[in-house]
């Protein structure tokens, strides 16, 4: 089957095969809670092309959008079928990612696709939504709360904006001038009873400096998605002044090896949180995420392209420049 595969001595190199084992063996039989999927779209993220593949496994790709093949045949308690069309996350270390035409999934990691959202918008939910919903719940974010998001008009900061509205906070975002009327477009907030979205520009100067000036001690939640993604974007120092003392919080969401190990050690900042892409069971985020985009009316925003090598490659490429706006997603047919 095709599939896109970490391959090379340290494994971080992405190859796109159409020669790669089929998941499942037809005599093999799939373990309790797991599903096999016909792949419909894959979506990409930065982590996909970070990890190597002794952490990641030999597939790539998390965000994934399918038809149910097959199931376990002694697993009697699921509530998915032969042919339900779902939507989440593979898990982390298989040799089968969502990159791939077949793959295997567990059930608490995918839920049942809601009729208004195409494959690919779906497949597009999985990680960056996630992350968003994670990072809100450390952030304490709730109704009336005000929330900044740093890159506003990428896959995770897209995601945290569309959540933030839905939610009825405060909102307001750092991104490019010239991605304003994306971001707005997109955000909700046309439908949300709380009509409150302010966008900074990031490349004007004047306007960052007074934006700053006018904002210390202001914020709830500043949800952080640019600083450490990889074009030495830092955020932290100059923005953490605009947490509101004691009881906001900074949630950062990439970072190099000195923010990884103060996670690691315990030893983060106080009001910073840092989180990863968690493995853990996302059934109910997910559902509580298609509620929140029902509620405003939003979808993901998604550049989709066809499966192959040239455009997986090209995928990657523009995630590595991190001037994507929204997700880049695969159809696989």
């Amino acid at each position: 089957m095709r599939a896109a595969i970490r391959t090379g001595l340290l494994g971080t190199t992405v190859s796109f095969t159409k020669d790669q084992p089929y998941p499942l063996p037809d005599t093999a039989e799939l373990k309790p809670n797991e599903l096999l999927i016909k792949v419909k779209s894959a979506a990409i993220n930065p982590v996909d092309y970070k990890l190597p593949r002794f952490i990641g496994g030999k597939g790539v790709g998390f965000d994934v959008s399918g038809i149910v093949e097959r199931v376990c045949p002694t697993d009697d308690k699921s509530d998915f079928h032969v042919g339900d069309s779902v939507f989440g996350r593979v898990g982390i270390g298989l040799s089968s990612g969502a990159l791939a035409d077949y793959a295997i999934v567990s059930i608490d990691k995918i839920a049942k696709k809601p009729e208004w959202l195409s494959f690919d918008e779906a497949a597009s939910i999985g990680v960056a939504y996630l992350t968003g919903i994670h990072a809100f719940k450390l952030g304490n974010v709730k109704e009336g709360s005000s929330v900044l998001v740093i890159g506003a008009s990428g896959g995770c900061g897209l995601a945290g904006i569309q959540l933030a509205v839905a939610m009825k906070a405060r909102v307001v975002g750092i991104c490019s001038g010239k991605n304003f009327e994306f971001v707005r477009a997109r955000s909700g907030i046309e439908q949300a009873e709380n009509n409150n979205l302010e966008l900074v520009d990031y490349t004007d100067e004047k306007a960052m400096s007074q934006f700053k000036i006018n904002s210390v001690g202001k914020f709830d939640c500043i949800y952080d998605t640019a600083t450490g993604s990889g074009h030495g974007e830092n955020y932290v120092s100059s923005m953490a002044k605009l947490l509101k003392d004691k009881t906001g919080e900074y949630v950062q969401i990439n970072g190099g090896i000195s923010t990884l190990m103060r996670y690691l050690t315990g030893t983060m900042q106080s009001q910073r949180k840092f989180f990863f892409t968690s493995d853990e069971d996302n059934q109910t985020d997910l559902a509580e995420i298609v509620r929140q985009l029902k509620s405003t009316g939003v979808k993901p925003y998604v550049d989709v392209k066809p499966f192959d090598g040239q455009s997986v490659a090209e995928g990657l490429e523009q995630l590595k420049g991190r001037r994507t706006k929204g997700k880049i997603a695969f159809k696989m047919d």
